[in-house]
Formats: structure tokens, C-alpha cells, sequence
């Protein structure tokens, strides 16, 4: 048993490739951030928005000047304004540039950090999103504004030797910052610190994700994640609060969604490969998840720029260059 959260390998990140933007978004609107194997780290500066996710559980956050949140890109969520977006309006992209750019004003501005990491997403995706309120947690809200007041000074001047290294381990700090505050939830008070969710419960999701149409059991999830059945079936519910059974038939479907919603996967196909009977079996699971059909999962979260509906890749979201 780990007598410290220091002691405990989730604390040893390593985010290669990690970048920030600064975003912006006005009116009424509904945006995504792209899907895929990315964990982001979303500031807001000015303006409120509301975070809407649906995995592991639905979730709904509003989100004002001095709020972050952490969200992995393999989980479905929207990002809309306070004023609702039209029902039929398709799902966008937030307007994104260099940190150095000056304010153009507007009605929301954000920070935006981006690590092209599996790891890093899957553990966001079982945990959910992490909320750090202004208000709510001073004290890691605080922390993590001075970090981006550091990044926009190494932002700011290309110049400096080893500029991407200090950009990664302030990075890796916030991302040990959003830590604390996920597991100090899970401390009761007056109580020795409790070991929390073992670090190998994400193998066990990672094995799973890598072949979803396997037919998993209990045995086969505990065995990826090295643990016994009752360990293994005991930390599950400890971090997302669900059985694996569920957690693992949310997952699937997850996963089915994002192709929905990213390639002109049918129906038909999609019910197949989420090992449904019949395509009116699935279309009734989908929605009792999501809230809505297939269908119109896909017309709500297609760019308007990409209809007519094509394959996107998972490639990371595009960085854009800093201003000379």
C-alpha cells in the first residue's frame, strides 16, 4: 500500500509534444474540441461556457473567468454558450491563435493546452472532467494561472535555450495540479491518505479500446490490468463510480459515436461492430446514452466546413505557428 499520492506513478508525466493556444468564441455556439488521443486543458480568461460531457457520467459544467477544466479527447463532449446554440446548428471548432496574439476582444477567451498522449487521455476519460474553479479552489486555480503566466513568457521569446523543455514540465505541473485535485475528493477527513485507483486500471481500459469488438469478461479486464478479479473490480468502481460491465458497454458505444461522428460509418455497420443484434437494438441503446439518435449525433457534430460528411483522421488538432 502506498504511504503517499507522492509515491504513486501517475505522478511521473511526461507530456512530449504538448502546446497551447489561445481561443476565442462569440454568440451563440456549440464547439468540440477534436477527438482522438489527446488530454486538453481548458482556461477560460473572459466570457462563461458550459461544458457538457457524456462519459463516464453525464456531466455538466459552467464555466467562468478563472475556471479550468481538464477533458480527454476520447470522450464525447460540447462546449456551448450560455444563450443556446440553434437545435439544428452543427457542432464547430473554437478560433485559435499563437499565445503571443494580441486580445481581439470578443466574448470568450480561452487558454487552450493540448498533449498528444494516450495515456494522458484514457486517464481523463475514466476519471471525467477535472474542475478547477476560481472560486471553488483557489489555491490550485491560482497555481495554475501562474504556470500560464510563465508559458507566455517563454511564448514570448523563442530565443531562450531550452524553450519546448520549460513549455513540457509546466505542463507537467499543471497536469500533476489537476491530479490533486481529483483525488483530494477522494480523502476523507481526519483519515490517513487512501491509496488511490491503481495506475494499471488504464492498461485494462487501453487493452480494451485496442479491440472492442472482443467479447471481454471480468477475468479478461482484470488479467490486462494485472490485478485479481475482486481488486481489479473493486478500484473500477472506486474511480468512475460504475461496474466494468457498464463502464465497458458506455465505452463501446463511446468509441462507436466518435466514428459517427468522424467517418460515414452506417448504421447498420456501427450496430455490428458495437456487437448489437439489430440496428434498432443499437439506435435504442445510443440514444438512451447520448440522448439522441445516431443520425443526429452525426449532423449536430459535423463541422459545417466538412459537409458533405467525409473520414477524418485522428491526427493531432492542427498548432498553429506563432507569429514571427
Amino acid at each position: 500500500m502506498a504511504s503517499s499520492l507522492d509515491d504513486l506513478p501517475r505522478h511521473d508525466v511526461r507530456m512530449d509534444g504538448v502546446y497551447f493556444v489561445r481561443a476565442q468564441a462569440g454568440g451563440a455556439f456549440a464547439k468540440a474540441l477534436e477527438p482522438g488521443n489527446f488530454s486538453y486543458c481548458f482556461m477560460v480568461r473572459r466570457g462563461r461556457v458550459r461544458l457538457e460531457s457524456d462519459f463516464p457520467l453525464s456531466t455538466s459544467l459552467v464555466l467562468g473567468p478563472g475556471d479550468a477544466v481538464a477533458v480527454s479527447g476520447l470522450a464525447p463532449h460540447l462546449f456551448r454558450s450560455l444563450e443556446p446554440a440553434p437545435p439544428a446548428a452543427a457542432i464547430g471548432r473554437f478560433d485559435q491563435r499563437p499565445m503571443t496574439a494580441p486580445d481581439p476582444g470578443g466574448e470568450l477567451d480561452l487558454v487552450l493546452g493540448v498533449a498528444p498522449s494516450e495515456a494522458l487521455a484514457l486517464g481523463s476519460l475514466v476519471m471525467g472532467p477535472t474542475f478547477v474553479g476560481r472560486d471553488q479552489h483557489p489555491d490550485l486555480s491560482r497555481r495554475l494561472w501562474r504556470a500560464v503566466e510563465m508559458l507566455e513568457d517563454e511564448y514570448a521569446d523563442d530565443a531562450e535555450i531550452d524553450r519546448n523543455l520549460v513549455i513540457r514540465r509546466l505542463a507537467e505541473t499543471m497536469a500533476i495540479n489537476f491530479s490533486r485535485r481529483t483525488f483530494s475528493d477522494r480523502l476523507a477527513p481526519r483519515e490517513a491518505p487512501q491509496e488511490p485507483p491503481h495506475p494499471r486500471l488504464i492498461q485494462s481500459i487501453n487493452a480494451f479500446l485496442r479491440a472492442p469488438d472482443r467479447p471481454w469478461t471480468l477475468a479478461d479486464l482484470a488479467k490486462a490490468a494485472g490485478m485479481s478479479r475482486t481488486r481489479f473490480a473493486e478500484e473500477f468502481k472506486l474511480v468512475t463510480g460504475q461496474t466494468p460491465a457498464r463502464i465497458i458497454s458506455r465505452l463501446r458505444l463511446a468509441a462507436i459515436a466518435r466514428r459517427i461522428a468522424s467517418t460515414p460509418l452506417s448504421v447498420e455497420a456501427a450496430a455490428e461492430e458495437a456487437g448489437y443484434s439489430s440496428s434498432a437494438a443499437f439506435v435504442r441503446a445510443f440514444q438512451r446514452e447520448f440522448g439522441e439518435t445516431p443520425a443526429r449525433w452525426r449532423r449536430r457534430r459535423t463541422p459545417r466546413e466538412d459537409r458533405p460528411a467525409r473520414a477524418r483522421t485522428s491526427s493531432a488538432p492542427r498548432q498553429r505557428k506563432e507569429a514571427p
